[in-house]
């Protein structure tokens, strides 16, 4: 039994080197480059939450940052009981 399943084929091309894979993205269009956004802004559109659980036992807390909560959020991933919000 031969090595030749063990052992990997030589590749017969060359690999493109990361520098022209690199300048290739560098002359995106103006289309293509991604928008600025003012972090101040969207930092006003979120509301913080700080949930606790409802469990005397469990104790858990979590502080999460979001426009609007969802039913998900609301649950104890310890315990599965309903969070309570501060």
């Amino acid at each position: 039994m031969g090595l030749d399943k063990w052992l990997k084929p030589e590749e017969e091309g060359k690999k493109p080197n990361r520098k022209d894979t690199a300048s290739a993205k560098e002359k995106r269009s103006p289309d293509e480059k991604s928008i600025n956004v003012d972090p101040k802004k969207v930092y006003s559109t979120l509301t913080k939450y700080k949930l606790t659980c409802t469990n005397s036992k469990c104790k858990y807390q979590k502080t999460i940052m979001k426009k609007q909560l969802t039913e998900m959020d609301k649950i104890c991933p310890r315990c599965r009981n309903e969070m309570k919000n501060k």
